[in-house]
């Protein structure tokens, strides 16, 4: 039986339109839609209501949609006014619909997202300033669109490196707790004369499994105020800016924060270069992109492009060039290919992380699998050492 679906599309004459239409489902409409010559935007079932939703805006969907419906033939306005209407995050679409509305009142497109800093960050809001200089809009979003999507590609490769190992700790913590909660306060009714004379860690063990089982809600409840607490402290930016300051000093870890912050603050470049900014307010817009201590090294880098020196010798100086990438920006300099230079440094970093991502994940997993064995291992021992020595006993 067929459905009834709410259609938004731009047809085939370039107009923005909103119809309903019967279909088996919501990809065979859209199918049937793109055959016949039309754009779709959004298939909705009739009785659909979103609910409440505090998802983050998408800024790379947004800038893939906004460039599909500009290169239909929309207008700036048009498409924009089309983006809110099918959103069904109402903040979201009160943020494009204001949007819209500056552009409405005179204002510049870019003049229109520094407005919603909190949405649209400093290095788009730069491409885009450069592009209404040259009336290429489409490519500035094209630009940008490639260097989100690579900084999405490689969060989702800190994510997938991270889940397992994350999923063994979870699962090793709740395996300990219970055990210490549950199993290791029945064991203890039958030393509870005798803690005093069994051996310190045995003892240890028990009296900190009676303690949870005595009080478990208290024992959740400082768990949740922790976990709260570090998350309230790590959205300062103040705190969040030590701690990374921390972590970065740490072997390993440091060396890959230190290479993500440098593949993004390449391809931030490389984009900002591209589209005609100069190479001091190029670096000034990819501060936001950086922490704090790149930050500072970024401002000093600048102050040295401004008293002439070389944009390759300005970056060494401070180190926030790696042995490679230094020659491929020296390169860049000689041939006036700066910005793909940076993006090949961004790219050949980008390969050498990956191989370092495979090779931690290989040797993390049974490093954190012997540990978390060791734990579990070492509580069940304890737990039996004074039954061993009550039966030696006699």
């Amino acid at each position: 039986m067929d459905r009834r679906f709410q259609v938004k599309r731009v047809s085939r004459d370039r107009q923005f339109e909103a119809l309903t239409v019967a279909g088996l489902s919501a990809e065979v409409v859209r199918a049937e839609q793109e055959e016949a010559g039309h754009l779709c935007i959004s298939v909705t079932p009739i009785g659909f209501t979103a609910g409440k939703s505090s998802a983050k805006f998408s800024l790379l969907i947004f800038c893939q949609q906004l460039l599909s419906l500009l290169e239909a033939g929309l207008q700036l306005v048009e498409a924009l006014d089309a983006l809110a209407e099918k959103e069904a995050e109402a903040h979201h679409s009160q943020v494009l619909a204001q949007v819209s509305a500056d552009l409405k009142s005179g204002l510049s497109f870019s003049a229109s997202l520094r407005n919603q800093p909190a949405v649209f960050p400093a290095v788009l809001q730069a491409a885009i300033a450069a592009s209404e200089h040259t009336g290429d809009i489409q490519d500035a979003i094209r630009r940008f669109v490639a260097y989100e999507a690579k900084f999405q590609g490689l969060k989702s490769k800190l994510k997938s490196a991270l889940i397992y190992p994350a999923m063994l700790l979870g699962l090793g913590g709740m395996v300990s707790l219970f055990l210490l909660g549950y199993v290791v306060p029945r064991f203890a009714t039958v030393f509870a004369d005798r803690l005093d004379d069994m051996p310190f860690l045995s003892g240890l063990v028990i009296r900190v499994g009676l303690l949870i089982s005595e009080h478990p809600w208290w024992l959740l409840a400082l768990l949740c105020a922790t976990g709260l607490a570090v998350y309230a402290s790590f959205r300062q930016p103040l705190v969040r800016d030590r701690l990374l300051l921390v972590i970065r000093q740490l072997p390993g870890i440091g060396g890959v924060m230190s290479s993500i912050e440098l593949i993004r603050m390449y391809r931030a470049l490389g984009m900002l270069l591209k589209g005609g900014i100069p190479a001091v307010l190029a670096l000034e817009m990819t501060e936001g992109v950086t922490t704090q201590h790149t930050r500072s090294r970024l401002r000093l880098a600048r102050e040295l492009i401004r008293e002439g020196r070389p944009f390759s010798h300005a970056l060494k100086v401070h180190s926030l060039l790696t042995p490679v990438s230094e020659r491929l920006v020296v390169a860049g300099e000689r041939s006036g290919q700066m910005a793909e230079m940076l993006t090949r440094a961004a790219d050949f970093i980008d390969s050498e992380l990956e191989q370092t991502l495979d090779r931690a994940a290989k040797l993390l997993e049974p490093v954190l699998m012997v540990l978390i064995g060791g734990i579990i291992g070492g509580i069940v021992i304890l737990m039996y050492l004074p039954i061993f020595e009550l039966a030696d006993s006699f």
